[in-house]
Order: C-alpha cells, then structure tokens, then sequence
C-alpha cells in the first residue's frame, strides 16, 4: 500500500468508528410484535379531530413527562394531521346496539415532540401539535368495533400504520428516530368510551406494535 492511501484509509475508518467511540446512546429498533408505544387520545365527531399524547416509548430512558403524567406535562404529541375518511359502516346482527365501521386508507398522524410543554385543551388541537414533527404515519383502513348501550358505550378499533417520515431528536441524552425505532410502522389496537359526557366524541388508550418484514412495495426475494 502506498504511502498516501494508509493516512487516507485511517481517516476513513477513524470517521466511520466516531459515533461508536462518542458513546452515543440510539434508541434500537423494537422487535416485531413487541410494543412501540403506548398512548392517550381523544376524537371529536364533529371536527373528526384526534389529538394525544404518548406515555411510553420502547427503549427510551427517563420520564415522558415534566411533571405527574398529563396532557400538559407530556413531551410527546399526536395530531391526525390529514383527515380521516368518512366511515363505512356494516351491519350487524342480531344486536342493533352493536355498530362496525371501516375507515378507509386515507389518513395520516404525526408525532410531535415539544422541548417545554405546556397547558393543552383537548378542544384546541393546535395545542397538540406544537413543538417539532418527528414522525409521520399513513393510516391503513381501520376497522372499529362499537357498543352503544348505557352511557358510557365502548370501541375497539384496530389498523396498521406505515411510516413515511421521521425526523431524529436528542432526548434524555439518546437520539430518537422512529426511521430506526418502527422503520416499517406499526399496527394499533385503542379502546376507549364510544361516547363522552358531551356525546360528541370519544376517549380513549392505544397500544402500537412493530410490524416486522418487507413493506408492501419490497420484494420478498
């Protein structure tokens, strides 16, 4: 080897092995079928707003929130940033109380992360979707499951989503990129109360879970 190409290799692998040697935390990948992350959130029937916010990420140290976990304290938000398609529903027998519904593909979710949280209003979604978008997600049809008997009622709704943006942040000391944490998205599973005090929306937790494999659009071969 020449005398020109050993300094210049070394400079390669010095620059290759940096972050190694920085010790910089990454958040890793979740496996597939583990949990990503769980959530809180509330729908408006009449906005077809859903905004939320995330209790625990898969991996990540520390605390979510700046104070007792709350809408206000939380460092992490989501918001259904393109709005969700009007609903199909099925029919179901023999119970008229029990409704089924499909949304179809449409809509997108984006998670937010705000270095100094502050006071939220659940009917203010601007509120939620402050601070800087980290990770955006193209919702699957959905199906969702509905008992409309004495208040309060309940859902249960499940669907997959892909990811198609993600932009990484420090927190906590780590660096958070959902391309590395879900690189092929998640399917959610929430329920909640199908009908709140104000009859006009519902509340509700999720849960998301990695999906693992190819995405639709890469071969299997």
């Amino acid at each position: 080897m020449s005398k020109f190409k050993l300094p210049l290799l070394l400079v390669i692998m010095s620059a290759i092995s940096m972050p190694a040697l920085a010790g910089e935390a990454v958040v890793k990948r979740v496996p597939a079928g583990a949990v990503a992350f769980h959530f809180v959130f509330d729908l408006s029937y009449t906005s077809g707003e859903l905004v939320g916010y995330l209790a625990f990420i898969e991996g990540v140290d520390g605390p979510l929130f700046t104070g007792d976990p709350s809408e206000d304290t939380a460092y992490f938000t989501v918001r259904v940033t393109t709005p969700l398609p009007p609903p199909i529903p099925l029919p179901v027998e023999p119970d008229p109380a029990l409704n089924a519904s499909v949304l179809l593909p449409g809509g997108q979710v984006t998670v937010f992360f705000d270095s100094s949280p502050g006071p939220r209003d659940w009917n203010s979604p601007n509120t939620f979707s402050e601070g800087v978008p980290i990770a955006v997600l193209d919702e699957s049809a959905l199906l969702s499951t509905s008992a409309f008997g004495p208040f309060p009622g309940v859902f249960f709704n499940v669907f997959s989503n892909r990811l198609i943006d993600s932009t990484p942040i420090y927190f906590n000391g780590q660096r958070i990129d959902f391309k590395k944490l879900v690189p092929n998205g998640v399917t959610i599973t929430n329920f909640g109360n199908a009908l709140r005090p104000d009859q006009l929306g519902a509340s509700g937790g999720g849960t998301a879970i990695a999906i693992g494999g190819n995405l639709r659009d890469e071969s299997d071969d």
